[in-house]
């Protein structure tokens, strides 16, 4: 996680935007708890993980989307059932809930994420 408020500083300041995916609520056993982020840069690369397999692939792809089409913060929902056992071989059999906010206006996000940032690497405040 704080690999992702690290690169969330350094592309915010700058002036880029970012796609922030983050698991919301989950329901069941799933490969990640809330709080999990994925960052989505401008240029379709990422860091961070939401558990892996088809489910992150489609909050990648969809937070891609969002940042080339513009537009508000989108909230999603997956049951981990035999259906994406399917397509991708694993399943959890829980719930997940994904929020997935884009940050156009960087400077409106930076000051937090340089402080969520600087407190991973210990200084206070």
């Amino acid at each position: 996680m704080k690999e992702v408020f690290e690169d969330a500083v350094e592309k915010l300041g700058k002036g880029e935007p970012v796609v922030v995916a983050t698991v919301i609520r989950t329901k069941g056993s799933t490969p990640q708890k809330p709080g999990a982020k994925l960052l989505v840069r401008q240029d379709g690369s990422g860091i961070g993980t939401l558990g892996g397999g088809c489910v992150e692939g489609d909050i990648w792809f969809a937070a891609k989307q969002l940042m080339q089409r513009g537009g508000a913060p989108e909230y999603k929902e997956y049951e981990l059932n035999e259906e994406l056992a399917a397509e991708d071989g694993l399943v959890c059999g829980g719930t997940m809930y994904f929020l997935i906010d884009p940050v156009y206006s960087p400077g409106d996000y930076l000051p937090y994420a340089e402080e969520i940032s600087g407190a991973y690497q210990g200084e206070g405040s």
